[in-house]
């Protein structure tokens, strides 16, 4: 992290800080071309721009298809926020706190809340690093959160006060904050970080893949090596009987001959024509073909290792290779478990620390919706609904809801009840039964405590 003389700026309310003209940037925001790659990813040496180019371009894509992937599954559910009152939580409707009305509505004018998390979510599993700009009015009103790339912030250093340097780089971000690079406070930035090393920066998947990334370069060149020559490999033609002598004629002979095996083989790749070897001559293959050099095994491999890198099943990108049936609920299960819903903690408790002020985080929790992260494993999701509808714990009308076809309410009186076991009795804490429920049991009329007496014969 850089160490900058700058002027103090440290209200929640302060505006982001202008740089003048003779303010020098670092190299690589002076430099900086405008690709993909640089927008997701850090820069490998801050005076360096870092481009791949084609030994680390394949292994790249697949990693970002795999977060792509990550930030599709945590925006499918919606976040909420919650306040607790004692040991109970209640959801937080709209028109009672500004964030539950901004969740209900957009993060910013020209976002809806998916595609703010997809890009979000994006940025944090690539770069491990995700800056969101908290767009504020005088008061102090947070009005707007918008994502900044990654590779264009620079966290700087005043004293004991830190910093977020951001060149605008195109069109967009330069009509949302002005052409000038600008220095924003800290109190303006929620900085998501995931595996950290120095305590300020997470440590970049791009940085830790580059190996990965340049071995599936290396095989994918060998192949397109291979069939940019349609298929054909080297070959040489050999004979232990010939002799063309010595002399001048023999040079003749043997050109002669050379001339002839060239056109044959030019005309066998362009017509198919045979190749009719003479003299006891043999043809061999003087290259690895990919077969023997096991290029397909070693590419399914250096891809589930970047799945690995990434923390997403293999199957998540269709690399079925190690997929069968009877593992793939439990992949599933624990994609969501260990993946999903840690991923989403760690967003959530950053906005809560960073949107609240320190009384109202211990009254508001803003989270993503459990269950929803669970819409990966239909499986998981299908039993919790299945058990939590038939202990009465959610009413039918709750359990279509959750359920992953997303039912209609079926309304009052129908959809709007709950299933309670008859099979148990409520008891007291001095052991005395306050209700039997179970079927053919005395006194078993609903009614709680003795119950009525049984009414006579309608005969008497």
């Amino acid at each position: 992290m850089e160490q900058l003389d700058l002027p103090l700026v440290s209200k929640d309310d302060a505006p982001a800080v202008r740089l003048g003209d003779t303010t020098t940037l670092p190299t690589n925001y002076g430099l900086m071309q405008e690709n993909l790659w640089q927008t997701l990813t850090f820069q490998r040496n801050v005076n360096l721009p870092f481009t791949p180019g084609r030994d680390t371009a394949l292994g790249l894509s697949i990693a970002i298809q795999c977060a792509g992937i990550k930030a599709r599954d945590i925006a499918k559910a919606d976040m909420q926020l919650w306040r607790k009152k004692g040991a109970a939580y209640r959801l937080v409707p709209p028109g009672e706190h500004w964030f539950a009305q901004m969740l209900a509505r957009r993060p910013n004018q020209y976002h809806s809340w998916a595609e703010f998390w997809r890009l979000v979510l994006m940025h944090y599993f690539i770069a491990q690093n995700a800056y969101i700009f908290k767009d504020i009015q005088t008061n102090g009103q947070v009005i707007g959160f918008l994502p900044l790339p990654p590779a264009r912030v620079l966290p700087l250093m005043a004293g004991r006060e830190m910093f977020y340097q951001f060149a605008p780089s195109t069109e967009f971000e330069r009509g949302i904050l002005g052409n000038d690079p600008i220095r924003i406070p800290a109190s303006r930035i929620i900085h998501l970080r995931g595996r950290m090393y120095d305590g300020v920066l997470g440590l970049s998947n791009e940085k830790l893949g580059d190996p990965l990334f340049e071995l599936m370069g290396a095989i994918s060149r060998f192949q397109g090596n291979l069939f940019k020559n349609d298929g054909r490999l080297p070959i040489v033609f050999e004979s232990k009987t010939a002799n063309f002598g010595t002399g001048e004629q023999a040079n003749l002979a043997f050109a002669r001959l050379k001339d002839q095996l060239r056109e044959a083989a030019r005309r066998m790749a362009a017509y198919g024509d045979p190749i009719l070897l003479e003299a006891g001559y043999e043809a061999k293959v003087i290259a690895q073909t990919a077969r023997d050099a096991m290029t397909k095994e070693a590419f399914d491999a250096a891809v589930q290792r970047i799945c690995f890198l990434m923390e997403i099943p293999p199957s998540k990108i269709y690399a079925l290779e190690s997929v069968k049936y009877d593992n793939q609920a439990t992949m599933n299960a624990q994609y969501a478990s260990e993946i999903l819903k840690p991923a989403a903690k760690d967003v959530s408790e950053k906005f809560r620390l960073s949107i609240f002020t320190p009384e109202e985080q211990d009254i508001y929790w803003p989270e993503f919706d459990q269950l929803e992260l669970l819409s990966g494993d239909p499986a998981s999701l299908t039993t919790i609904v299945d058990t939590l509808m038939k202990t009465g714990i959610i009413t039918i009308d709750e359990a279509r809801e959750r359920v992953p076809l997303g039912l209609n309410p079926l309304g009052k009186d129908i959809g709007d009840v709950r299933y309670l076991p008859t099979s148990f009795a409520l008891v007291k804490a001095d052991g005395k039964i306050e209700q039997l429920g179970a079927s053919g049991q005395a006194n078993n009329d609903g009614q709680g405590g003795q119950g009525n007496p049984p009414k006579p014969p309608a005969n008497e």
